[in-house]
Order: structure tokens, then C-alpha cells, then sequence
């Protein structure tokens, strides 16, 4: 059964039988009240009825008093009381009738006494017919003959009132119960339309619709739930595209391997089965043998880039404070001769800091952007090295006036094997790793950096490095 269903029923029984119980219980006690009242003037009725015979007979002659007296003396004292239509009788102590007294017949009742040898008094609903009655009897004796007097009174109207009440109700209940059952339909729909909502959002969620969002309207438990199925989607949407991208990267690294592979591969095979099949000058031979040697010596590094990149991924590293100058003067030796090839100065102005961090992987960091710099400077170019120490780090750009990059090429400048000079790398023996490198170990010291780029201007790399406690509390 539906959460819709279940509201719907739920509300429209509870709410019918609360009224339906609500209103009995009224009815009855009601009815009850009546009754009571009822009891205590036939109580009344009846003890005056006593009184006025006791009284009429205590001044006769207990002797002298027969039967056809007491008749007599029971005429005088019924005509007195209210003509209320009550019946009363008086019986000897034999529950011989010796009078009774009526205004209407009585169908179906027998005169009786209520009475037990213990009792006084007391009294007995009877019903007759259609018509209900509350008789009551005392006993009285006077000049040492006891008597049994019985008042009955009919109290049909109060039974009557209660049925007339009881069908009045049904009629409400008739109405309520429609009107309930629409009210409950619309309040049941109102509060199960999110339910029903969020409900078709997660079909079509599961259905490959990743932007399906459910509709937040309120603060109640339900809008709460809508926004956390929304964040739920957010989370899995950013998640199932970045296993998308991840695999796609996975994907384009792989056939960017293959195709960086193939052409060294191709060069070396072809040029060694020239030195194989063909008698070659020495000449030709050494062309050969050197083109062999620089497309192997292009696969080392691709290999070494790639172990670099492996290594830095999974290995555990221990950190330590450096100095930022001695670090910068290391990575300068190791690009020095590379730089002079060309006449391309390395200016460094930079305040003595430090930095938290494991040495072989800044070296390698600050020796990659050196690398990269030189490779988009043209002959007498520059490269200036800017450092500065402040109280939440260490701030570092490395600066060169060379090509520069277009914006769609910064954003890719990090991806694997992505040359925006192909020719140019090759020749230089690039493998479009360097980049790659460097944004992992950015990562790894929890640093920031933003690469700024116009074509024909040059190139600026700023990066952030933390202190060596913020580095430990995030790993922590």
C-alpha cells in the first residue's frame, strides 16, 4: 500500500472514531444526566406519596381501619398529588392490590412489588410496549399494619430523546464522513506530494539523469530529507564525474604512452634494420647509431618521468625544514648547462626562508618549472626567481618572459603527455611529464600555486607554501 493510502486511511479512521466515540460518550452522558434527574423525582414523587398516606392514616383508628378505608383514603391523597399521569398502587402486607390509580392504560405490566423483606425501598425500570417505566415502592407501616405503596412513572422521553439524538448523530456522522474523507484526501496529497516528488527525482536519478534535484519547499522533516537527497546527488554527480574524468585521463594517458612509445620505437627499429639489412657507409652508420642513442636516451627519460610520477604518488615521505635559497641554488646547478646552450640568465631575488617539505621532491618541483621556462625562451632570454617570507608561508614565482601560453593551454598544462609545443619537446627530449610532476608534488605539500600566461609575454608560476604545522594537521 502507498505512504498516500496509508495517510489517507490512517487520518480518516482515527478521526471518525474519535468523533464517533466523542460523540456516543456525549450522547450517553447526556442521556445519563437525564436519567438521574429522572430517578430522583420518581424517588421524590414516591416518598411524597408516602408522607401524604401515612399522615392520612395515622388519624384514623388502626382498629377500625379496613381495607375499603384505605381505598378510600388512597382516592384523597392521589387526588392531591400533581396530575402527572403516574400510577399508583397500594398493596397490603399480603401484596394484595387494594388500590391503583391510572390516567392511561398500561399494556404488558403487571402490579408488582420491587420489594425484598430487607428493603424499605427501592425501584425497577420496566419496559412495556413502547412505553418505559420507573417504578418505585416503599414500604409504610403505620398502627402496625405495614402497606406496600408503588408509584410508576413513565419515563419514555428521556429513551425517546437519546434515540432522536443518536439519529441526529448519524446524520452528522453521514456528513462528516464525507466531508473528513475530502478533507484527508487533499491534506493526505499536500503532505505525500514532496514524498511523491522526491520519489520520481530519485527514478530519474537512477535512471541516468545526474542533474535531477528534488524540489526543497518548508523546513519539516520531508524538506530536510529533499535536501539530503540533493546533496547526496551533488556528491554522487561530482563523484561519478570524476571517475568519468579519471577514467578518461586513464584512457588518453594510455594512448598518449602508446603514441609516445610508437614513434621512438618506429625510428629505432627502422634505423637498426638500415644498419641490419643495408651495407652502410661508416657515415651513414653513425647517423644511424646516434638517432638510435637520442630516441633511447628520449624513452629513459619518459621512463624516469614515469617512476618519478609513480613514486611520488604512493611512496611515504618524511618532511623536513629546508632552506628555500639552498634549495633554489641546488635546482639552478642542475639546469646551469642546459641554460648556457643558449645564453639564458636564472636571476634569483629571494628572502631566506624556509620551507616544510622533502627535499628530493622540491628539487625536483623547482627543477622541473626551471626546465620548462628555458624550453619557451628564445635565445638571451630571462628567467627571474622572486621569494618572499610571510608569517602563513612561504610565497615563491618564478617568472620568464619567453611564448608564453594561451588560456585553453594553462588549463592542460597539467595533464599527462600534453605538449603545446610538440616538435619543440621532442627535441628537447621532453615526454609532456614535467607539469604532471610538479602538480603532484604541489599536492603533496599541501601548497597552492596558479600559473599566469599571455602569448608573446611570458609566463608567471606563483606558489604558496604553508607552514610545516598546517601540513601535519591535514595529514593528521
Amino acid at each position: 500500500m502507498k505512504f498516500f493510502w496509508k495517510i489517507y486511511f490512517s487520518f480518516t479512521v482515527l478521526f471518525l472514531l474519535a468523533f464517533g466515540l466523542f460523540g456516543t460518550w456525549m450522547i450517553q452522558m447526556t442521556f445519563q444526566q437525564s436519567y438521574q434527574k429522572a430517578l430522583k423525582d420518581g424517588e421524590w414523587d414516591n416518598r411524597m406519596y408516602q408522607l401524604a398516606f401515612e399522615t392520612s392514616l395515622s388519624s384514623m383508628n388502626p382498629e377500625t381501619l379496613s381495607d375499603n378505608m384505605v381505598q378510600v383514603i388512597a382516592v384523597t391523597v392521589t387526588q392531591n398529588l400533581s396530575d402527572s399521569g403516574n400510577v399508583y398502587r397500594i398493596y397490603n402486607s399480603s401484596k394484595d392490590l387494594l388500590y391503583e390509580r391510572t390516567s392511561c392504560k398500561i399494556d404488558g405490566t403487571e402490579p408488582l412489588s420491587v420489594l425484598s423483606q430487607e428493603q424499605p425501598c427501592s425501584y425497577l425500570v420496566k419496559r412495556a410496549g413502547d412505553t418505559t417505566w420507573l417504578l418505585y415502592a416503599c414500604r409504610s407501616t403505620v398502627g402496625g399494619k405495614t402497606y406496600l405503596l408503588e408509584s410508576l412513572t413513565n419515563i419514555s422521553d428521556i429513551y425517546q430523546e437519546r434515540e432522536s439524538y443518536y439519529d441526529w448523530y448519524t446524520a452528522v456522522m453521514m456528513g462528516m464522513t464525507v466531508m473528513v474523507t475530502l478533507l484527508v484526501f487533499f491534506i493526505s496529497h499536500m503532505l505525500t506530494r514532496s514524498v511523491t516528488s522526491l520519489s520520481q527525482t530519485a527514478r530519474r536519478f537512477t535512471e541516468g539523469d545526474l542533474s535531477a534535484r528534488a524540489a526543497v519547499s518548508g523546513s519539516d522533516e520531508v524538506a530536510e530529507l529533499s535536501a539530503d537527497f540533493n546533496r547526496m546527488a551533488v556528491s554522487l554527480s561530482d563523484k561519478i564525474e570524476e571517475l568519468t574524468m579519471q577514467a578518461k585521463r586513464q584512457e588518453d594517458f594510455t594512448a598518449s604512452f602508446a603514441h609516445e612509445l610508437k614513434t621512438p620505437l618506429t625510428s629505432i627499429i627502422g634505423y637498426a634494420d638500415m644498419i641490419r639489412s643495408i651495407d652502410c657507409t661508416r657515415e651513414e652508420t653513425m647517423d644511424a647509431a646516434n638517432y638510435i642513442f637520442q630516441q633511447g636516451k628520449r624513452l629513459e627519460s619518459l621512463s624516469f618521468k614515469l617512476l618519478e610520477l609513480i613514486v611520488a604518488e604512493h611512496q611515504q615521505y618524511q618532511y623536513h625544514y629546508f632552506s628555500v635559497r639552498k634549495l633554489l641554488e641546488e635546482a639552478q646547478i642542475l639546469t646551469e648547462e642546459k641554460r648556457k646552450e643558449r645564453n639564458i640568465s636564472a636571476e634569483r631575488v629571494c628572502d631566506d626562508g624556509l620551507i616544510f617539505g622533502e627535499k628530493d621532491l622540491l628539487i625536483s618541483l623547482f627543477v622541473n618549472l626551471l626546465d620548462n621556462a628555458r624550453k619557451a625562451l628564445p635565445e638571451n632570454g630571462e628567467i627571474r626567481i622572486l621569494g618572499k617570507c610571510r608569517r602563513n608561508g612561504y610565497f615563491l614565482c618564478i617568472c620568464d618572459n619567453g611564448c608564453g601560453m594561451a588560456p585553453d593551454e594553462v588549463t592542460r598544462i597539467t595533464e599527462a603527455f600534453y605538449m603545446i609545443d610538440k616538435s619543440r619537446a621532442r627535441k628537447e627530449g621532453g615526454a609532456g611529464l614535467g607539469m604532471t610532476l610538479c602538480s603532484r608534488i604541489i599536492g603533496l605539500h599541501h601548497a597552492r600555486w596558479k600559473i599566469f600566461s599571455r602569448q608573446g609575454k611570458g609566463t608567471v608560476i606563483a606558489i604558496h607554501f604553508p607552514e610545516g604545522e598546517e601540513i601535519y594537521d591535514k595529514e593528521d
